[in-house]
């Protein structure tokens, strides 16, 4: 199998450069507490993704402090894997793992602006391929990218970070160990603790490692070990894992005037849930989870995903869902822009109502009817369950069962 890796440096950066101009010369953190994205002249002193924010700052402290827009960043990707399947039907993203922030974690961004892509079958020689990736990817997004291409996806992506944006290296196969050798040993899949271990024994290249028995290698790291120095050897068998789509809909709505009203928002809410419910595609069909976008008067998108507790196409309830979420959101700037997307589709099932879930007339004769046994038997025949002490480890004791009095 030959793979193709693309990767855009400093994804994020990008974004932000292409999206405002008062910050295309200067030096940018991305981040919070934590470092999420730094642009090269941020990088060159000394600040790197991972970073505390406040130490960042100490080293260049001439730079813009951006906070993340993760929902916008993650769109603008989503548009960049799009176009890659138009090359190739079996594409990868990056580790989601790396685009996770959270306040006081350390983020990274490196998962951003890196895809896999299978070149078995497609009628381009990779080299091309390649090519043509980095030129139309250029005149579609304004981004410069490199590829790496090799018998793994290990190896292709360490082609695709050594080599410099706009060009593209390719491993012969086979080549795979001759190529890792000189590499650092920092581009290796494993935790600081291993690579400051490597660092003690000497280790600084990836041929250093494959130099070594493999016994020895797992005998002082573990599981780890042996993958790393497999993967120093060129030996990397992880499948590539291809995008999979879900079936969803969405429906947006923008503005005439930036909204700063809530009430507003719910009312623009109910006619997109509206519009959604009548699609043709809900015939029949209920939704799981509901995501909601909105685009602030700053630039940067507020995203809330919903997953139902169990699949649902009642107009009601979803209303009741987004009024929650965009009462509680975090608006810290009018919205330009509100979209509402439905995805997990699943078949409707009919629902078993309460037996006291009627009307108020059905509730006056039920309550009637007991009071009439109960003189006839001088006790209520009918009993209800209460909840007692639902935090006790004794099932018996979280519920009780009494007498049903109206």
């Amino acid at each position: 199998m030959r793979i193709a890796c693309l990767n855009i440096p400093r994804f994020a950066i990008e974004v932000e450069r292409q999206r405002r101009n008062d910050v295309a010369t200067r030096l940018i953190l991305i981040g919070d507490a934590a470092v999420f994205d730094c642009s090269l002249g941020a990088e060159a002193s000394g600040a790197k993704p991972g970073m505390r924010m406040s130490e960042a700052i100490g080293l260049c402290h001439q730079a813009v402090v951006l906070p993340p827009d993760l929902p916008h960043y993650q769109q603008r990707f989503d548009q960049v894997l799009d176009f890659l399947e138009g090359y190739s039907p079996a594409v990868e993203a990056g580790d989601p793992s790396t685009l996770r922030l959270r306040s006081g974690q350390a983020g990274s961004g490196r998962g951003l602006g890196i895809a896999f892509l299978s070149l078995d079958g497609l009628s381009l020689e990779p080299e091309p391929l390649a090519d043509g990736l980095i030129a139309g990817l250029h005149r579609r997004f304004g981004s410069m990218a490199a590829v790496g291409i090799a018998g793994g996806k290990f190896t292709a992506r360490v082609a695709a970070q050594t080599t410099r944006p706009g060009l593209a290296k390719a491993v012969p196969p086979g080549g795979e160990a001759a190529f890792l050798a000189p590499i650092d040993v920092a581009l290796l899949p494993c935790s600081r603790d291993t690579l400051r271990h490597l660092a003690l024994f000497g280790l600084r290249t990836m041929g250093d490692v494959a130099s070594l028995p493999l016994g020895a290698v797992q005998a002082q790291f573990g599981i780890e070990g042996r993958r790393i120095w497999e993967l120093a050897q060129g030996i990397d068998r992880e499948p590539l894992r291809p995008l999979r789509r879900e079936e969803s809909i969405r429906e947006h709505l923008a503005f005439y005037a930036p909204l700063i009203s809530r009430e507003a928002l719910v009312t623009a809410g109910r006619g997109l849930i509206t519009r959604l419910l009548g699609q043709p595609v809900m015939n029949g069909r209920a939704a799981r989870r509901m995501t909601l976008r909105a685009l602030l008067s700053d630039g940067r998108c507020w995203e809330r995903a919903i997953v139902f507790r169990e699949a649902t196409a009642d107009r009601e309830q979803m209303l009741c869902v987004l009024k929650s979420a965009i009462e509680a959101a975090p608006l810290t700037a009018p919205i330009e822009e509100l979209s509402i997307e439905l995805s997990g589709f699943a078949g409707e099932t009919g629902k078993q109502q309460g037996f006291f879930s009627g009307n108020g007339r059905q509730r006056r004769q039920v309550a009637e009817s007991v009071r009439q046994l109960k003189a006839r038997y001088g006790r209520s025949p009918v009993q209800q369950v209460v909840e007692m002490e639902p935090w006790s480890r004794i099932p018996e004791r979280r519920h009780a069962l009494i007498d049903y009095d109206p």
